[in-house]
């Protein structure tokens, strides 16, 4: 059900800058756009942020493209594309073109395609790097991290490597001794770092580009980072690309929602970063936070059993090219990681007002209607698009094996209590009390 203003339907925009020209109200075509399709793609690991649009096929109209590409103001300058409502909340994030494909025929299309200003940066250049602190008794991860950057020359990038505030506090209790890399880029040297401490490297285009080091979100350490309400974000405002926002799913939001629980072997990755390693070994009764179901943990026990052959990761150490002098929980949070990958969930809606600006690594929490328990699942991939007049939002999140658990108890006691409040669920629960939340502008 969509909100009204005036008389008038509140509908999703989008707005698309080269430079300082407006595409999507060009003056020299009286206003009128002269791209459509926008879609933009955000990961929340592994893969920078991509984006395309479509761009007016027509003779007048390509003739403006190519007038755009032989400019190098404009075809080496930022592109912006914004979603937003009048009035309302928005997201803006920022590219650089990247190609196009071209149709002809009876269909005349011409596709731009775009990537992140991240993409020349920190992936273009593969270097050999070595740190060695063994005479200092070790480094802090954040000193490793502004090392790398001058070893890269990108000391001088604003904002190219930023944090999570609970990242950063637990960077700071991992110290490494040596650290190795041959033939990697920045982007692989800094995910592969992050790893170390159980964290992942967010390419991130909102707001700015730059990487991000999150912490995994069900670990026993990570329970007091605190989880925004993405509904009480002020109108005209950008979200925090480091913070997380928590979002609740229920009708009046979307039409339907795909869980797919699969359980997997535990020394399995289930990450998607540059290069994969081997995650430390746990008994399988001492999984992170308990979170397993009694059948695995007997499968698990049974294939554990002592036999002549060692168990767990040789050497001790989950990458030979790194050897630490401190990190005590790094190898719980690597799990910790890792699990909260196992089950997938994806929907597809129009971008009502309270979904505009989710990004990965926040937050979805779906409450059963009785308000008995909340599910929370954290945001891998969102994908923005229009067509048709209208913005649609597809969002990909993960969770750990099982249903009906919370992976943070915290957080899920605070959005099923503002659900509660809200009357989404429980007790006098109603579906105009749904359409409030999800189109209060």
């Amino acid at each position: 059900m969509a909100a009204t203003n005036g008389g008038f339907l509140i509908t999703p925009r989008s707005r698309v800058f080269w430079g300082d020209v407006n595409l999507t109200s060009y003056d020299k075509f009286g206003g009128a756009p002269i791209v459509y399709g926008v879609e933009v793609t955000l990961q929340g690991e592994a893969q920078g942020p991509t984006a395309s649009f479509n761009w007016d096929p027509t003779g007048p109209g390509f003739a403006e493209y190519e007038a755009f590409l032989s400019n190098p103001k404009y075809f080496q300058g930022k592109i912006s594309i914004e979603y937003f409502y009048p009035g309302g909340k928005r997201i803006s994030m920022f590219f650089r073109w990247a190609g196009q494909t071209i149709n002809y025929g009876n269909d005349m299309t011409v596709k731009v395609k775009l990537q992140s200003e991240l993409a020349g940066l920190v992936n273009a250049n593969q270097r050999s790097t070595a740190q060695a602190y063994d005479d200092k008794g070790g480094k802090n991860l954040i000193g490793v991290y502004n090392r790398l950057t001058k070893q890269y020359g990108l000391e001088g990038e604003k904002k190219i490597l930023t944090f999570n505030k609970l990242a950063k506090e637990q960077s700071k209790d991992v110290e490494i001794s040596t650290s190795y890399g041959s033939s990697q880029t920045y982007g692989s040297a800094i995910a592969n770092a992050a790893k170390q401490a159980g964290h992942t490297a967010y390419a991130n285009a909102v707001g700015f580009s730059g990487i991000i080091i999150f912490p995994p979100y069900s670990a026993k350490d990570s329970q007091s980072e605190e989880v925004m309400d993405g509904a009480a974000r002020s109108a005209g405002s950008l979200p925090d690309p480091a913070v997380r926002y928590g979002y609740l799913l229920g009708p009046g939001i979307i039409d339907n929602v795909t869980r797919d629980y699969t359980w997997k072997p535990p020394q399995q990755s289930n990450s998607n970063v540059p290069s994969t390693q081997q995650f430390a070994a746990l008994p399988r009764d001492e999984k992170v936070d308990g979170k397993s179901t009694d059948a695995e943990k007997d499968e698990s026990k049974a294939a554990a059993k002592k036999t002549s052959s060692p168990l767990g990761v040789s050497g001790g150490r989950a990458n030979p090219g790194v050897r630490f002098a401190k990190n005590p929980k790094g190898p719980a949070r690597q799990n910790a990681l890792n699990e909260e990958k196992t089950a997938t969930l994806s929907f597809s809606t129009m971008m009502v007002p309270v979904l505009t600006g989710i990004k990965p690594h926040d937050i979805v929490f779906i409450p059963s209607l009785k308000g008995e328990y909340i599910e929370d699942w954290i945001v891998n991939s969102v994908s923005y698009k229009t067509s048709n007049g209208k913005v649609e939002v597809s969002v990909q999140a993960t969770r750990i094996f099982g249903a009906q658990e919370a992976m943070n108890n915290k957080m899920a006691k605070k959005f099923l209590g503002i659900a509660k409040n809200r009357k989404l669920v429980g007790q006098g629960a109603t579906l105009e009390a749904w359409d409030d939340y999800a189109w209060r502008i």
